[in-house]
């Protein structure tokens, strides 16, 4: 399954970019055949250094926010900026977690970023294992974009969850779950037991670790954990197929109400 790796991360990580071309080479196919679902070809993967990526997500944002403004011929933006000012926040605080990110920063093009600099932070730069694990995980969200032609992206990222009806659903939980779900698989398969990052490496910064160890990192992680064993449950007793349906039938995205308690959701998915 055909890939690109552009490294522009600096001569230091060139190393890096040759393992992710032989990670990529191997997980792909995995991805595809788990989730049943297609990837963009090629599947482009993009190590970039901090600066340019928040600058690259400034640009985009305001890309958007012109985009969008003008398609949905909004009023009053005030909704739409108050949103996108948490969301670069959040990304200014946050990057050092951000080991690896699928995005769309062009339309129509999504990729796969990966920052050296937080797996750095994070002890991982070596790991390979868990190098499998974000590629995997990763893909996948590339793979729900093509499913569903990339609306179940631009339903959980829009600047206008209320003019266009998205407030209610919660595709986090069905997007993180499913790829949590997928990256276990895969790397189950490659090493015989699902690749965990439960605990943070011993190479750790002290920044990392601060940040591994918050409380709204703990509410994170158990929300993630609920959507995986939810889309776990949905997924043992319908197979991928049937799950699958979720990317091209917005109704069956999860409510919000309904993520509290996911029964209620995995019933309407049974």
């Amino acid at each position: 399954m055909p890939h690109i790796i552009h490294q522009e991360a600096g001569s230091a990580y060139d190393s890096l970019g040759e393992r992710l071309d032989r990670i990529a080479a191997e997980t792909a196919p995995l991805v595809r055949n788990v989730t049943q679902l297609d990837l963009p070809e090629p599947v482009v993967i993009r190590t970039m250094k901090v600066p340019h990526w928040k600058k690259a997500h400034r640009r985009a944002s305001k890309d958007q926010l012109k985009r969008e403004s003008r398609e949905i011929g909004a009023s009053s933006q005030s909704e739409a900026k108050r949103i996108r000012r948490q969301r670069l926040f959040s990304m200014r605080i946050l990057w050092p977690t951000m080991l690896g990110q699928a995005v769309e920063l062009e339309p129509g093009k999504p990729e796969l970023l990966i920052l050296p600099e937080a797996l750095q932070l994070a002890g991982r730069l070596g790991d390979d294992p868990v190098l499998y694990k974000i590629l995997a995980h990763e893909m996948t969200h590339l793979a729900q974009y093509c499913a569903s032609g990339g609306a179940v992206w631009a339903a959980q990222d829009t600047l206008y969850p209320s003019l266009r009806g998205t407030e209610e659903r919660d595709y986090s939980f069905l997007l993180e779950g499913h790829a949590y779900w997928a990256d276990r698989q895969v790397t189950a398969k490659l090493f015989g037991k699902p690749v965990s990052t439960d605990e943070p490496s011993p190479d750790a910064s002290s920044l990392y670790l601060k940040m591994f160890k918050s409380p709204l990192r703990s509410e994170a992680v158990e929300r993630d954990r609920r959507s995986l064993d939810s889309v776990t449950s949905i997924l043992e007793a319908t197979g991928a197929a049937t799950f699958n349906r979720v990317w091209t039938d917005p109704d069956l995205t999860p409510l919000k109400s309904e993520t509290s308690k996911p029964e209620l959701w995995e019933q309407r998915m049974t």
